[in-house]
């Protein structure tokens, strides 16, 4: 009857360990890829493709001229040339997990691991007309 007492309670142990862990998909924490995105300055890129072309018919650089954009508390805000932030171009932002966020309103999926930091990070979602594929956007954030 001890043993069982014993096994029961390790049991118990176990599943509240399990419980307890958080639900990122490869164990990082999102904090840590917060803080990584908002350190320093990205040069963004928007491309958007038609169809399964591998050639986009929008290619446009968002931080052209020595622009730039920083990640903020919950939005990512752009500067011009000159460091002026205009809020007008603010885009807001949340990080659902480390493998997607949530970018103006529309669910990303990021395409690098980002462990550690990072220099790069895609994000890319399949755009569509009813229930029929039409192609996908893509942001392109780089230091």
């Amino acid at each position: 009857m001890k043993q069982v007492t014993s096994f029961m309670l390790l049991i118990a142990i176990a599943l509240f360990s399990f419980s307890s862990c958080s639900k990122t998909r490869d164990g990082l924490g999102l904090d840590t890829i917060r803080n990584a995105a908002r350190t320093g300055k990205w040069e963004v890129k928007h491309l958007v493709y038609v169809g399964t072309s591998s050639d986009p018919i929008v290619n446009e650089s968002l931080t052209s001229g020595g622009g730039y954009a920083e990640f903020k508390s919950d939005k990512v805000w752009y500067y011009d040339e000159n460091g002026v932030h205009n809020e007008a171009d603010d885009v807001t932002y949340s990080f659902l997990d480390t493998k997607s966020i949530i970018y103006g309103g529309d669910e990303y999926d990021i395409q690098e691991n980002l462990a550690g930091s990072f220099t790069r990070m895609t994000l890319q979602r399949t755009t569509t007309a009813g229930s029929t594929t039409t192609g996908r956007e893509v942001y392109i954030f780089e230091r």
